[in-house]
């Protein structure tokens, strides 16, 4: 009887943990369509109801990193700064892949309130606040090049294009294991609309 029991308990929750794959999948699909549909023709219509779709995505940990990327895009694309700064504020350090990345979305969602207040000055020191926690991690994980790129965005936002990629001619000088990699950033970078 005891061994009836812990099979059963074992058997529902491997279903209802099915099912919350599955229904995040769907909701996960449907948020990307919806996404998609406002890339394709710019109406914020489709990312209203793509947030509506996230926001009934699961805490399923084995998606929860999409989830959080997909929500943290459809904040900034739809230009709830203060929604996104709460709902950053609201989640673990570990449902990001990187360690800087909450600091990062937080002070991001900031600074875009102070732009959208026309205080340069302040949205110019969260984003150099952004760029020290990068740095440090660089410094810990200097192959890292998903960091690399996101200290290199974030540093766009608020210095000249000129400067950015001279940075990063530097960093080649010092990196030799990542020139291929740097040289591509600079090459995207001096593609960019002028700044």
């Amino acid at each position: 009887m005891n061994k009836s029991l812990i099979i059963a308990i074992f058997c529902f929750l491997f279903l209802c943990c099915r099912g919350e794959s599955g229904n995040f999948k769907i909701y996960y699909q449907k948020a990307n369509e919806k996404l998609n549909q406002y890339y394709i023709d710019g109406l914020s219509t489709h990312l209203d109801t793509a947030l509506y779709y996230a926001n009934q995505l699961n805490a399923s940990s084995q998606y929860k990193v999409r989830g959080v990327n997909l929500k943290l895009t459809l904040y900034m694309l739809s230009k709830k700064y203060e929604a996104g700064y709460e709902y950053v504020d609201s989640l673990l350090e570990r449902d990001f892949n990187r360690s800087y990345q909450k600091n990062q979305y937080k002070k991001t969602f900031k600074a875009l309130l102070f732009e959208k207040q026309n205080n340069i000055s302040s949205r110019d020191s969260c984003y150099k606040e952004i760029v020290v926690e990068i740095e440090k991690f660089i410094n810990e994980n200097p192959l890292d090049k998903n960091a690399i790129t996101d200290l290199f965005y974030v540093k766009l936002k608020f210095e000249d294009k000129d400067k950015v990629i001279n940075e990063i001619t530097l960093m080649q000088s010092q990196k030799s294991n990542n020139n291929d990699f740097l040289e591509t950033l600079k090459e995207t970078i001096n593609s960019m609309g002028k700044k």
